[in-house]
């Protein structure tokens, strides 16, 4: 509560109302002289109540800016997220090229000629006509094969072989037979549909590709016999063939290598008389992005400080709201300097600080980025300057035992001002508690005001009193008098 009566005012209501007489209001006088008995220490606890409550308001606006520079940090501390890849195809219709690792990748040019395509072994088995060796397509995925008889059909691959089921006399049965070691092997069977009416179909077999994976199928006949095996040969397992830079040539039983360039999944295509170039890019517009998201959060924290803790500016509540709290803030400013002056967990050849990768101080606390050292950090080493920010790994948090980096270092230092334990709230919740205090004490004095104003009613209602007794006496000797004096005049 606050009294806004000024003393003059108070004086001239006294003075109005004592010229009153009897008509004196003793409650308007009351109410005056208690507001002028307890004006000076209302007003003196009422401005100190606005003042803690404004000093709530600025720490609330003060740790908005603290967590605005720790959230800058967190963009900072996952590996992943502070440089962004690239990987092209000069033509990618010879050559596919894909990320089978953006983080192992590095960024270069490699040049690739396919002398030739890794191929896979394929045959045919088709069926004797009982001709010579004149050969046809089956008719049916359940005619009969070797008139009924076994045959002990294998298939070998490097030198291994692995028997089928012997009990195989379809062609059905021949192709689940070779599918069911297919783990082994690495061969696959499937029919083979010649005709559009799907009457008639040979049995393809099909290695994978590569001259490691090259296979023989036992167990055909070769002539004369009809609705025997018959193997056609049609084409030869091959390894991949590839120059690489032209100065190396390089041979894979795949054409996907993921082994060619680190990181990167290639997929060959054609062969080629030219070669095709495979770019990998490295984009460091990204860590400078956050890098200057930093600088602005932690300038705007400092010019905050000084804002908040400067003169007041009428009109501005929010100006010079912490002036009465200038020791907790300059606490909280040098945390934030430390801040950026922390020597990273994680180190990592010449980087360590924030100094080290270009970040100066400027005039008044402020940072700034130096382009040119920072250019020159850059073009040193990417790799070390991401360790010493998040020691190379995602997904960091405080409760990890391992070493963090500067990034997660800076955040779990300002922890210890915007936690619900922290520097901010601490002080928040002692000057919240004193505007509690004063509102008791406003309370208080109130409810001494009014006792105040009850005296002065009482004794003024006894003034009252007696100044009616003291105007019905002198009615009545007057009324006396004039009697009296009617009645001399009448004789």
């Amino acid at each position: 509560m606050a009294i806004t009566s000024n003393n003059n005012e108070i004086g001239g209501k006294i003075t109005r109302a004592l010229n009153a007489g009897s008509g004196v209001d003793i409650h308007d006088l009351a109410k005056t002289l208690a507001e002028s008995e307890m004006l000076t220490t209302i007003n003196t606890v009422t401005a100190k109540k606005e003042a803690s409550s404004v000093s709530v308001s600025g720490f609330g606006v003060l740790k908005a800016s603290v967590s605005a520079v720790s959230n800058s940090f967190t963009a900072l501390k996952d590996r992943d997220q502070l440089l962004t890849k690239g990987v092209s195809s000069q033509n990618s219709d010879r050559v596919e090229a894909v990320f089978s690792s953006e983080a192992s990748a590095r960024a270069g040019t490699t040049k690739f000629k396919v002398n030739a395509l890794a191929r896979a072994e394929t045959n045919l088995l088709k069926r004797f006509t009982g001709s010579g060796t004149d050969t046809e397509e089956f008719t049916s995925l359940t005619q009969q094969l070797n008139s009924g008889s076994t045959i002990n059909y294998s298939i070998t691959v490097g030198g291994t072989t692995t028997a089928l089921n012997n009990t195989v006399d379809t062609p059905q049965g021949l192709i689940d037979a070779v599918n069911a070691v297919t783990s082994t092997t690495g061969v696959r069977a499937r029919a083979l549909t010649t005709q559009a009416s799907g009457s008639a179909f040979s049995i393809l077999l099909e290695g994978k590709t590569g001259l490691a994976n090259a296979f023989a199928f036992s167990g055909h006949q070769t002539a004369n016999t009809a609705n025997q095996i018959s193997l056609v040969h049609e084409r030869y397992a091959a390894d991949l063939d590839v120059d690489v830079n032209n100065v190396e040539n390089v041979k894979r039983s795949t054409n996907s290598p993921s082994d060619l360039i680190d990181g990167v999944q290639l997929t060959f295509k054609v062969q080629t008389e030219t070669t095709t170039n495979i770019v990998v890019t490295e984009n460091t517009a990204g860590l400078e992005a956050k890098l200057n998201t930093m600088i602005d959060s932690y300038n705007s924290f400092i010019q905050l400080a000084d804002y908040l803790t400067g003169e007041k500016i009428e009109g501005d509540e929010t100006a010079g709201s912490l002036s009465g709290e200038k020791a907790t803030v300059q606490m909280i400013e040098q945390k934030l300097r430390d801040s950026v002056r922390i020597t990273s967990s994680t180190p990592s050849n010449g980087f360590s600080t924030l100094a080290s990768i270009g970040i100066d101080s400027a005039v008044g606390g402020k940072i700034s980025l130096n382009k040119t050292r920072y250019a020159a950090a850059l073009k040193s080493n990417f790799t070390d300057i991401r360790t010493m920010l998040t020691a190379d790994t995602n997904d960091q948090i405080a409760a990890d035992s391992r070493v963090k980096g500067l990034a997660q270092d800076v955040i779990n230092l300002l922890e210890t001002v915007v936690a619900d334990t922290g520097l901010i709230k601490t002080q928040e919740d002692a000057v919240a508690a004193e505007v509690l205090r004063y509102e008791e004490r406003l309370l208080q004095l109130e409810e001494r005001m009014e006792g105040i104003k009850a005296r002065y009613l009482k004794q003024f209602a006894a003034m009252e009193s007696l100044v009616q007794k003291s105007k019905n006496t002198g009615e009545y000797l007057t009324g006396q008098f004039k009697a009296m004096e009617n009645m001399y005049s009448n004789k």
